[in-house]
């Protein structure tokens, strides 16, 4: 957690840029899939890329999130040539870099699975690190594991409720702590450390499970980015998680839900999972979260960081970012800003 410095706000507002990923915003055919929304993003990279960034500048943020596949951090450095080239990108719409997204359910997933692949979840947290740490950012912000057991691309569609809802085997949380803490090591040598996404239906978005794995990890390097509204699907309790763990947040993402549903519902690989998730989330103040409390807590702890709206796919970006800003600015930020 850090401070604001004396006349700067405690909370600035980032986006998650996956929020520009619906394909029928760019003019094409609406609700492709993931293959082929990527094969479209890099038949014309530099438009799609400073398309997004545009829309952060003019939905009125002043940072953006680097996202899953196609528009990660590699990519940036692809499209923009360098660092330098894409701070300079940054830099002409006011923007800055708040954190970049990691595939740690890939990542970590594949070397818990295979040791021998370890080599390579350090060297993609390390080279991410690396490239924060030259942009002057400080939070690879990383998904986690899958609470039930699916694999990371083939679950299971005869999973049961049980499934979701019987407790997390403590030698998970262990297992998935102990790469946790190695790549952490590997991230704070470059002053960056992560934080842990609050993925519903993972065996870290409830309260208890997040209690175990920050117990188990080095507050020094692991932290927590809650996401109120995969919280919130997951049957949790977003308010709850940030008062509990306020200390170990260094970001967050501010996204808003209709109501818990349980993962056995959920049906299809991992890809076609997540759009079936996207069908619960709202724009910022258009859910259950009870975003007041949320900002009281805020308030009380005297919190100062990064606020990511984020709304995957969104249909109109720049449209419902800016609502959820105006949202903040009238309802919220008189509690705290």
């Amino acid at each position: 957690m850090s401070h604001a410095h004396e006349g700067e706000p405690n909370i600035r507002f980032s986006t998650n840029i996956i929020g520009f990923y619906e394909s029928g915003w760019w003019g094409l055919e609406p609700g492709l899939n993931h293959p082929r929304w990527t094969e479209a993003f890099w038949a014309d990279p530099r438009r799609y890329f400073d398309g997004m960034l545009d829309g952060a500048r003019d939905a009125g943020l002043e940072g953006v999130e680097l996202a899953p596949d196609p528009a990660g951090w590699e990519a940036a450095l692809k499209v923009y040539g360098s660092v330098d080239g894409f701070r300079a990108a940054l830099d002409e719409r006011g923007l800055e870099l708040s954190s970049s997204y990691a595939h740690g359910r890939q990542l970590i997933g594949n070397a818990i699975a295979d040791p021998e692949l370890i080599p390579v979840a350090d060297d993609a947290f390390r080279r991410h690190a690396e490239f924060l740490a030259e942009m002057g950012a400080g939070t690879i912000v990383s998904g986690n594991l899958p609470r039930s057991r699916f694999g990371n691309e083939s679950p299971d569609d005869t999973a049961t409720e049980e499934d979701f809802t019987r407790p997390v085997d403590r030698e998970v949380h262990e297992r998935f702590a102990e790469h946790l803490n190695r790549l952490g090591a590997i991230t704070i040598e470059h002053g960056v450390k992560i934080a842990i996404h609050t993925d519903a239906y993972s065996i870290c978005s409830r309260n208890e499970d997040i209690a175990t794995v920050l117990e188990l990890t080095d507050p020094a390097s692991i932290a927590l980015c809650p996401d109120a509204g995969h919280i919130t699907l997951d049957g949790g309790d977003a308010v709850a998680v940030l008062r509990d763990h306020i200390d170990r947040i260094p970001t967050m993402h501010w996204k808003d839900c209709i109501g818990p549903k349980s993962g056995h519902l959920q049906r299809g690989d991992q890809k076609q999972r997540h759009e079936q998730t996207m069908q619960s989330f709202r724009i910022l103040g258009s859910g259950i979260v009870d975003w007041e409390t949320w900002m009281h807590i805020l308030r009380e702890h005297g919190w100062s960081g990064w606020a990511t709206e984020e709304i995957d796919h969104s249909p109109d970006p720049v449209v419902e970012l800016a609502q959820g800003l105006e949202y903040f600015r009238e309802h919220l930020a008189p509690i705290y800003r």
